[in-house]
């Protein structure tokens, strides 16, 4: 039961939310960037792409992980 409940779940996701987070123009706007630069943004890979900030410039001057 709860097996298909969250297969459910995960087709609603991916075939009705997913397709239309496309139409929010910040997310249009990026794949009309990536396919003007003749990128395809389906087959993207996160390793493809610049290191994006996880945190902010300020946190990262404070924050030491290998003391």
């Amino acid at each position: 039961m709860r097996l298909g409940c969250g297969v459910i779940v995960i087709l609603l996701l991916w075939l009705g939310l997913l397709p239309r987070l496309v139409r929010l123009e910040p997310v249009a706007r990026h794949v009309r960037l990536m396919e003007d630069r003749g990128v395809n943004p389906a087959a993207m890979y996160y390793t493809e792409l610049d290191r994006l900030p996880a945190r902010p410039a300020w946190l990262e001057r404070r924050l030491v992980l290998w003391p």
